[in-house]
């Protein structure tokens, strides 16, 4: 009777640890999976258990363990479904388990996988994707194909590292990196899916040309050609070796008639090899040797753009985060979720958005005000453009807006961490 009795309790365990998954949280994880809200789909998924025998769940662990920067993790539930689960899924999922592997491959230096598996999307998915997508694939394509077979880059922090920081002309953070013997101000821009350089200081410097002429967006919207090249510099005490950089002409880095030029910009793949690191008080850039456990995952990495959560109007809205953005702007899906609350009552103007290449005007809405929260931080931004249409590509059509500097400089430390996934904005500045 015993033996019994402990089978049935083992049944019990087992029927309950597979227990399916209810028809209303199978709607609201397809929900927030197509949406792109990988917060709202986060804690949904944090309830259920994943089993291999499960296709659909497998999709969404593959998704948050790529956004939430676990790229083995995801890239073994990938496998499993490309493997036996590929006739489950229509041809847009599809397309997105490809992208999701890229993504990985970009984050783990593996530019061979990123430029095979890109090239996958184009020549099978191109019918479910927008155009803007397939031009952004192939331009991404002749990156990774310049740079598939270049050596890693390597960083070396010795101890917690510490380097100069400064705003420029146009209100953007710099960085004071060395070149060879030389001190050179880059911009330090969370936005750049690469690390960039002007072809003057290229060739002075010896940067190492590979591969073909590549293309590139620029935050205007606007395509730029290029080539890659690989750069060795030194932030504070940390060496950088073979950092992937993309060399342009001085004149697209030009503004201004002259009066204004970026002369490179250090990129999201060197700030994701710190795993962590804070700017304080606008004047120093720290980095610890060793991160932090951080206190909750509100960052998240879509492709090769950072997201941040952002609690505003009682709800969960994703935004791109750019630090290279002096403002916080709203987008269209914004605008058409809350379309009753800006036509006919916000003033209509006309907007200019600028960026490497030039300027590409179009027309806006200015809204009063918004009261947004960013992790334990909290600020209303006044005076917000929202763009009925957008102007960076197809990706921001998942995303409420773009977050920057006017909510950033409100604060007198900001840390990130992609250990743990954390933002946080802290000790809020005095008016």
């Amino acid at each position: 009777m015993k033996y019994v009795f402990n089978c049935l309790i083992a049944l019990l365990i087992f029927t309950f640890g597979q227990a399916q998954v209810s028809k209303w949280q199978s709607e609201q994880l397809l929900k927030f999976y197509s949406e792109k809200n990988f917060f709202k789909l986060d804690k949904l998924m944090s309830g259920n258990k994943v089993r291999e025998d499960d296709p659909d769940l497998l999709l969404y662990k593959a998704t948050i363990d790529n956004v939430f920067n676990k790229p083995d993790e995801s890239n073994h539930s990938i496998d499993i479904i490309l493997k036996k689960y590929s006739a489950h899924f229509n041809d847009a999922i599809m397309k997105e388990l490809y992208f999701m592997r890229s993504a990985n491959a970009y984050r783990l230096q593996d530019y061979k996988t990123a430029y095979l598996d890109d090239s996958v999307i184009v020549a099978r998915y191109s019918h479910v994707c927008d155009f803007s997508e397939i031009d952004s694939r192939e331009d991404d394509i002749t990156i990774f194909r310049s740079i598939m077979n270049a050596p890693k880059m390597g960083v070396s922090l010795p101890a917690d590292a510490r380097a100069s920081f400064k705003r420029d002309i146009a209100d953007l953070y710099n960085v004071s990196i060395t070149l060879e013997k030389d001190t050179v101000d880059f911009v330090f821009d969370t936005g750049a899916n690469f690390s960039v350089i002007m072809e003057s200081l290229a060739n002075r410097y010896g940067v190492k040309i590979v591969g073909s002429r590549v293309r590139t967006g620029t935050s205007a919207g606007l395509k730029v050609e290029g080539q890659m090249g690989l750069m060795n510099f030194r932030m504070g005490n940390i060496e950088v070796e073979n950092a992937a950089v993309i060399v342009l002409a001085d004149s697209l880095l030009t503004f201004s008639n002259g009066a204004y030029r970026i002369r490179g910009i250090v990129g999201f793949p060197v700030m994701y090899a710190f795993k962590e690191f804070s700017i304080k008080d606008d004047d120093c850039l720290t980095v610890p040797q060793k991160p932090e456990a951080g206190s909750e995952r509100n960052l998240a990495l879509y492709g090769q753009y950072l997201v941040v959560r952002v609690i505003a109007k009682s709800d969960t809205l994703p935004f791109l985060f750019d630090s290279g953005n002096t403002t916080t702007e709203l987008g269209s899906l914004f605008f058409n979720n809350y379309r009753n609350e800006i036509e006919g009552k916000c003033a209509k103007v006309k907007t200019s958005t600028g960026g490497a290449g030039g300027a590409v005007e179009s027309e806006a809405y200015v809204l009063d005000s918004l009261d947004i929260s960013a992790g334990i931080s909290r600020y209303t931004l006044h005076s917000m453009m929202v763009h009925p249409i957008d102007q960076l590509g197809y990706d921001m059509k998942y995303f409420y807006g773009n977050f920057g500097q006017d909510y950033i400089d409100k604060f007198s430390e900001m840390k990130i961490n992609f250990a743990s996934m954390d933002i946080s904005f802290l000790g809020l500045k005095k008016k």
